[in-house]
């Protein structure tokens, strides 16, 4: 992790745009550009998070952003249609509607006691893939 961490923001210079071409899945979604799609992520604080505990976040199109851990815990549904874009553009037109107060998304109904994902997990590995460059 980063030693220069700080409260996530809703700034796109804070951000990480990954692409999840390697997915096997990525061609499934429409419309994507030529290195969709993608998945926005951020590490830092959450800013509700006294303790200050460092951690990777994934931007939703709702605008709110997940702990990624949490998100492996969602069924890969809920997270394609939540967390995945098919385009620069798409991602740039959410990230210009955002507010400067970051907002994190409700875990209610997500299933705590779900086990995260096993290294089989095809969008995991197409994340850790798209981090690396």
């Amino acid at each position: 992790m980063n030693v220069n961490l700080h409260n996530i923001t809703n700034n796109f210079q804070d951000v990480q745009l990954v692409s999840l071409s390697t997915w096997r899945r990525a061609s499934e979604i429409f419309p994507r550009d030529r290195h969709g799609p993608y998945v926005v992520l951020q590490e830092g604080y959450d800013p509700d998070d006294f303790k200050m505990r460092p951690d990777e976040f994934i931007l939703g199109r709702s605008g709110r952003w997940l702990a990624l851990g949490w998100f492996y815990r969602l069924p890969v549904p809920e997270r394609r249609a939540e967390f995945v874009f098919g385009t620069v553009a798409e991602v740039m037109q959410m990230m210009g509607n955002l507010s400067s107060k970051v907002i994190m998304f409700d875990r209610t109904g997500i299933d705590e006691e779900a086990q995260p994902p096993d290294e089989k997990d095809q969008m995991m590995q197409a994340i850790e893939a798209g981090k690396k460059g």
